[in-house]
């Protein structure tokens, strides 16, 4: 497949995420007008368990993906063997799930995590619509990795896109129009949710069927769960690490203190979309490909990444004050944008890391991955409870940026990822501590100042990529020819006539 499609791919892997991010931007100040701090708290610790119980997945619908790259040109039978399996074994484990969900959530929110007694009633209400979206959201990431693995992202991110924009804004309005009630906004989020996920293996049949039951091989099932066993140690431990901060600060600070903690949260992952539509794209390509081919596009790819994200997330940490202070008022602004600042370079390392995190699965070395969150698991709860404890949410943004720091310097060992590949990585990340010193001395009062600092950082990581990067040195003088030949006059531009061939015309 040549170059230019696999840059297109990654630019249609960044619609999903935009559109989330654009849609939350509008969204989270309603929410919080509307049903209050406390109530986006409990919100926030909902879909935080929606997303843990994913790993019941077993890392079957990564698997799924990787089998079927392998198997593109492989007769239908054959994919649908594979994909037959994979929704079989995640339709049974997500209905268990489901049932294990409700049971372990109402139990969490009644005795761990402090929630108002006035909203007891609203949160079990909420929590069998949860329940009953497991099975669907287990058994669509299937069928999306089959859409993947056939590299039809734009199809797959429009569908995901209708489905996250309703779900965001439906349960919106009809907290404004109707009730503000969990037990409202909930089952309206979930509908949502359950549509896309219905659209998805719609499409799938469509593409992939015809399908027979006949075809679910326990063969291919030990295949698929010997690859995605140590996946499963992966998708259980990343999301309870990325989430324990928020249950530490439920339950030593009560959920408003979540609230101030998940605004900047969310958003600082949003800026994740680069590193996410990277694993996305790179993933069924270098599934495809031999180990040094696969490497050798990784190490590529960490370069380009560390200078792009670093032009993000510089300007973020200067402009957050001032951003949250117009977004969603002065004195949430006050508590939560110091955490969005130390967030970012957590942000930006963890982004690094899906090189390399995508390297290793790509290529069948899930186990790594798994094992390096197993170790990591229990020192840096440790680390969350007592940084949370001394300094409030500030702490555990710290926490959580010194975890995915550890986090990707040993994923990067364990890649294989070689010490000349990392040194590209010291000027963008020293801008990056350098930009985090000066916003310690800015505002949020004085907004043409940051608007000047943020673009300056913006700047310095441009300019440093053209120094010092290779790849981005030839996409930005790619850039500079295209504008020269759509900023040129037209006689500048036209070529000129092919000269005429008189000897061919006597």
């Amino acid at each position: 497949m040549p170059k230019r499609r696999l840059k297109t791919n990654f630019a249609v892997n960044l619609l999903y995420p935009s559109v989330r991010i654009a849609v939350a931007f509008v969204t989270i100040p309603i929410y919080l007008r509307h049903v209050g701090e406390a109530r986006y708290g409990v919100i926030t610790i909902v879909w935080i368990l929606l997303g843990l119980f994913g790993f019941l997945d077993l890392g079957l619908s990564r698997a799924v993906t990787n089998a079927l790259a392998k198997l593109r040109d492989a007769p239908q039978t054959e994919r649908a063997r594979a994909l037959l399996t994979t929704f079989g074994l995640n339709l049974g484990i997500g209905v268990i799930g489901g049932v294990v969900l409700y049971v372990f959530g109402g139990f969490l929110l009644k005795h761990f995590i402090s929630v108002p007694e006035a909203l007891g009633p609203e949160v079990a209400g909420s929590l069998p619509w949860i329940a009953c979206l497991l099975p669907l959201t287990l058994v669509s990431a299937a069928g999306a990795g089959a859409l993947e693995s056939r590299e039809l992202f734009l199809l797959v991110n429009l569908i995901q896109t209708v489905a996250i924009a309703l779900a965001q804004v439906a349960p919106v309005v009809m907290a404004v129009f109707v009730s503000p009630s969990l037990t409202v906004i909930i089952p309206t989020a979930v509908a949502a949710q359950a549509m896309g996920s219905i659209a998805v293996l719609f499409v799938v049949h469509r593409l992939e069927g015809p399908f027979s039951l006949r075809a679910i091989d326990w063969g291919e099932a030990r295949k698929l769960l010997g690859y995605g066993s140590w996946m499963f140690a992966t998708n259980v431990i990343n999301p309870a690490l990325g989430s324990a901060d928020q249950f530490i600060i439920g339950s030593i600070m009560g959920v408003t203190a979540v609230a101030h903690y998940a605004v900047p949260m969310n958003l600082v992952l949003r800026s994740g979309a680069i590193p996410w539509a990277f694993g996305r794209t790179f993933f069924p390509r270098m599934s495809s490909l031999s180990g040094d081919a696969a490497y050798g596009l990784g190490a590529r790819a960490l370069s380009t990444m560390a200078y792009g994200f670093a032009a993000i997330c510089a300007p973020a940490i200067i402009l957050s004050p001032a951003f949250f202070r117009y977004w969603v008022g002065a004195d949430f602004a006050l508590i939560s944008a110091p955490v969005a600042q130390i967030l970012f370079p957590g942000m930006w390392m963890s982004g690094l890391s899906f090189v390399g995190f995508t390297l290793l699965q790509s290529q069948g070395r899930a186990d790594l991955t798994g094992k390096l969150s197993m170790l990591e698991f229990l020192p840096f709860l440790a680390v969350i409870w007592v940084l949370t404890s001394n300094f409030g949410i500030v702490g555990a943004a710290a926490a959580w940026t010194l975890r995915c720091t550890v986090d990707a310097l040993a994923i990067f060992w364990a890649s294989g990822i070689r010490r000349k590949d990392l040194l590209p990585l010291l000027p963008p990340g020293a801008l990056l501590v350098a930009t985090l010193a000066i916003a310690r001395f800015l505002g949020s009062n004085n907004v043409l100042l940051d608007l000047l600092v943020a673009a300056l950082a913006a700047s310095a990581s441009v300019g440093l990529s053209y120094l010092l990067s290779e790849e981005w040195r030839k996409l930005l003088l790619g850039l500079v020819e295209r504008a020269r030949g759509f900023g040129g006059s037209p006689a500048t531009r036209a070529k000129p006539p092919p000269p005429i061939n008189t000897n061919a015309q006597k």
